[in-house]
């Protein structure tokens, strides 16, 4: 059983965008919606020190939750209950939009290989080998080309055989922000595709919001650029704090 705090940053986050590729910091309203689904909705506040808080009204209540780089530890703050609990990330926090220049930054467990820089539609990549250990000793092997400047991944070959592709198409305006639109396209083995759309925000320098081809959405709205409030990371004194079993922390 994983830890609490592992599966509500992993549910959570996978609504949100990256902290790691940020350049400036921001607040902004998370929303994610999807067919026949109620829209989930969520705030989320990042700051220059890669420090996230993100909060969630849930049917139990208010969560919040808070992630700090430099240490790794991760925080779920129960308000309604003045209560607490915390440990640290068993591997570094990532989120959809993650842009990064290493692939094994958000994979300790893998070895990667840097095979030099290459031209992918017209974009100089930097081509990586990436090596993962299965839980059966198998050894999986994917490449992938990530943008030079951005990060993005422009080409990816999978385990699988399958391959993704992204090509930049055109610059847009998302929620009054400035973006570059990216048609990203998946192939699998019978050469089979389907494609969703990305768009980058040249600014903040991260994904701000995502289309999949089974008609969901999730996106970063309201954003405003600027430092937030310190105390937003803070943990009130009044709080009590809630053991983990040994046994969630260690699976």
């Amino acid at each position: 059983m994983k830890s609490v705090i592992v599966i509500l940053i992993c549910s959570m986050l996978s609504l949100a965008t990256d902290a790691y590729a940020f350049s400036q910091s921001f607040s902004a309203e998370a929303v994610q919606t999807a067919p026949g689904m109620q829209p989930t909705h969520m705030k989320l506040h990042v700051s220059q020190d890669k420090s996230v808080r993100i909060e969630i009204m849930t049917p139990q209540g208010e969560i919040v939750q808070q992630y700090f780089a430099d240490s790794g530890l991760m925080r779920v703050l129960y308000p309604a209950r003045k209560e607490f609990l915390e440990q640290k990330a068993p591997a570094p926090l990532s989120m959809p939009g993650d842009v990064v220049m290493n692939p094994c930054d958000n994979m300790p467990d893998a070895k990667c290989q840097n095979l030099g820089v290459e031209e992918i539609n017209g974009l100089p990549a930097i081509h990586w080998k990436v090596t993962r250990q299965g839980p059966n000793q198998q050894v999986f092997t994917m490449e992938q080309w990530l943008d030079q400047q951005r990060g993005i991944t422009l080409r990816e070959k999978l385990p699988s055989g399958a391959s993704i592709n992204a090509i930049m198409t055109a610059k847009e305006n998302v929620n009054g922000r400035e973006a570059e639109r990216w048609e990203v396209t998946m192939t699998s083995v019978d050469g089979k595709s389907q494609s969703g759309t990305r768009w980058y925000d040249v600014e903040l320098g991260i994904t701000i919001r995502e289309a999949f081809p089974n008609g969901s959405v999730r996106e970063l709205q309201n954003i405003v650029v600027n430092e937030p409030d310190p105390a937003l990371f803070s943990l009130p004194k009044d709080y009590k704090k809630i053991n983990i079993p040994a046994q969630s922390q260690g699976r």
